[in-house]
């Protein structure tokens, strides 16, 4: 009986673990695991391991640290005029929101990838779960940015060149933001091999860190556009 209980106490442990982590696909198709911290392991085992990686112990876990660098070529990118269907990018609890709102404090930001004459852009869809978001955010300016902390270091800096202010529905508790930005080569080329795990979005009163719902977005989106 007592290691039928243990049994159950384990796979219950093993069980919540794994609904805590997110997986990915990488450019060349494997499937990876991603970690809270911004570690990563294969999903098969059996996957080669060209990165150099190490063994590291946290709270009497061992995880397995990759040193991922995306694979950038300096190849044209050649675009197609297409539109990828809108996409949850961002979705978890505003650090501001949460002082005052238990509830109430979630942040969502939708992605729309486009291309059209030879160029890219990214609609960036905010929803804020507060009916005043302008009191704890302001607005997006000109120069404000939506920076991408990418695995192995990385950073992307989506700059916003317009400004853009919020609407407000306080009858129904919640506000909006719909910004545009275009992404140039460079940044295409780096985000097609990349994934994402964290990102800072930039708001005219201050910056928050958000929690990516779709790591590999871009690796899955940016060939949709790609000739």
């Amino acid at each position: 009986m007592k290691k039928f209980l243990v049994f159950c106490m384990l796979a219950f442990g093993i069980s919540m673990f794994v609904n805590a982590q997110q997986t990915a696909l990488t450019a060349d198709g494997k499937v990876v695991i991603l970690y809270d911290n911004g570690t990563w392991t294969y999903a098969d085992v059996k996957a080669p391991k060209k990165e150099a990686q190490e063994v590291q112990k946290q709270g009497g876990e061992v995880l397995e640290q990759a040193a991922v660098v995306p694979v950038v070529d300096d190849s044209p990118i050649d675009l197609k005029d297409a539109t990828v269907e809108k996409m949850a990018f961002i979705e978890g609890p505003s650090k501001k929101l949460s002082k005052y709102f238990k509830q109430k404090n979630i942040v969502r930001c939708d992605l729309t990838l486009t291309a059209k004459d030879g160029k890219a852009y990214l609609q960036t869809e905010w929803k804020i779960m507060n009916g005043e978001a302008y009191s704890y955010f302001g607005f997006i300016k000109e120069g404000n940015k939506l920076t991408l902390e990418l695995i192995g270091g990385k950073m992307v800096d989506l700059v916003y060149t317009k400004e853009f202010e919020p609407k407000e529905y306080q009858k129904y508790g919640f506000s909006t933001y719909s910004a545009e930005v275009e992404l140039n080569e460079e940044q295409i080329r780096l985000l097609k091999n990349a994934i994402v795990y964290k990102a800072h979005m930039n708001w005219s009163r201050r910056t928050e860190e958000y929690k990516v719902v779709a790591p590999s977005y871009f690796i899955k989106s940016l060939p949709q556009i790609i000739e």
